[in-house]
């Protein structure tokens, strides 16, 4: 199982064009994966049945990280938190 926040400490790594998407409810620890939308930008009936829910666009992530780059204090884990209140509140 890969967790959301290991999937943002590798944000970098994955394609920009792909949608984080993960179970509810949001934690750092909650269940996450990347996919890409379908051409139609819909959830992907896979996705869905996979118990899946939209998070948020790899590159919406990689944009808030960049901005979080100026606290170097902040940890892994406060980003992610930041990251999910945002999707959460936000989005």
């Amino acid at each position: 199982m890969t967790k959301l926040l290991d999937l943002i400490a590798k944000i970098d790594q994955l394609d920009r064009e792909d949608v984080i998407f993960a179970k509810p409810e949001w934690r750092p620890d909650s269940e996450a994966s990347a996919f890409r939308l379908a051409e139609d930008y819909r959830v992907p009936e896979e996705v869905r049945a996979l118990g899946y829910e939209y998070f948020l666009e790899v590159d919406t992530i990689n944009q808030m990280l960049e901005e979080s780059r100026s606290r170097p204090d902040a940890s892994l884990n406060e980003k992610c938190e930041r990251i999910i209140h945002h999707a959460t509140y936000d989005a």
